[in-house]
């Protein structure tokens, strides 16, 4: 039997314990949602990026500089290889300007969804920037329901940059793989906004479709439920953006996006989207 002492010391514990969960739950409900408010009110960005992403069971890794214009979209994009991407819908919606930087040395209008920009990529250049990880968390947020408390874990200040940010890991103990049942005039990219799941997983996990083109109505896809097992996401504590993210699936680490130097809602000239801008090397 339990003595008087050890319960008493139980119910002690728990009473200690339990407004500390709930005031740490609290704490990340408050500051996810203050994300999800700022992310909706960043207009323009400028960036460095390190990126990892698990594709075909090898690492690749890739070090780039963002500028970002949010309505219209405008992009400006280069990576540690030197290859240049320049995206202006004002001129163009449909294609971006690309610069290979190797031969034949001439520039290249490519569609950012056919599989020459998407090629080992998790993800087009539309989602540089912030509002996929903002539908992404908010769709783990509405998943969670009342487990809130149990999947999203606030772990207090960390310095990253030379910055405060806020630490908070989600875990989902339930990440599996479903099945889905195509609608009418669906594509990859409508599925994985109504689920939040990416599109790179539904072309990962099933064969002969495309990124563009419709799939065949009542076709049966293998999806996971949820974007990732595990994520660990720094926020920023001055911005309220998320600056390191880090996911995991079933396989282990699954991808990494960590942000340096980050400025927002900047005032860019619009030559900064034109190719004729100083700095680039398009010809």
């Amino acid at each position: 039997m339990i003595s008087k002492r050890v319960l008493s010391f139980v119910l002690v514990f728990l009473l200690i314990v339990s407004p500390i969960r709930a005031g740490h739950e609290n704490i990340c409900r408050e500051l996810l949602n203050d994300m999800i408010a700022k992310i909706n009110r960043t207009q323009s960005a400028r960036y460095f990026l390190h990126s990892s992403e698990r594709v075909k069971g090898k690492i690749l890794r890739a070090d780039s500089q963002v500028k970002l214009h949010v309505k219209p979209r405008q992009i400006y994009f280069k990576n540690n290889s030197g290859v240049e991407i320049l995206y202006n819908e004002l001129i163009d919606k449909n294609y971006a300007l690309v610069n290979p930087n190797t031969f034949p040395y001439i520039n290249l209008k490519l569609d950012p969804y056919r599989s020459i920009m998407r090629n080992n990529q998790h993800h087009t250049i539309f989602e540089l920037g912030f509002e996929q990880i903002g539908k992404i968390v908010q769709n783990a947020i509405r998943q969670s329901d009342n487990n809130f408390g149990h999947w999203f874990t606030y772990m207090g200040i960390i310095k990253y940059d030379n910055r405060d940010c806020h630490k908070i890991f989600f875990e989902y103990p339930d990440y599996k793989y479903v099945k889905y049942t195509v609608h009418s005039k669906e594509t990859i990219q409508s599925i994985a906004e109504k689920l939040g799941i990416g599109e790179y997983r539904i072309l990962q996990l099933n064969s002969n479709i495309s990124y563009t083109d419709f799939i065949k109505e009542g076709r049966v896809l293998i999806v996971p439920n949820v974007y990732a097992s595990k994520t660990l996401m720094y926020i920023d504590k001055e911005l309220n953006l998320p600056v390191y993210i880090k996911a995991f699936d079933d396989q282990g680490f699954y991808e990494s996006y960590e942000l340096y130097n980050l400025k927002v809602n900047i005032n860019f000239t619009p030559k900064e989207f034109d190719k004729s801008f100083r700095d680039y090397g398009f010809n």
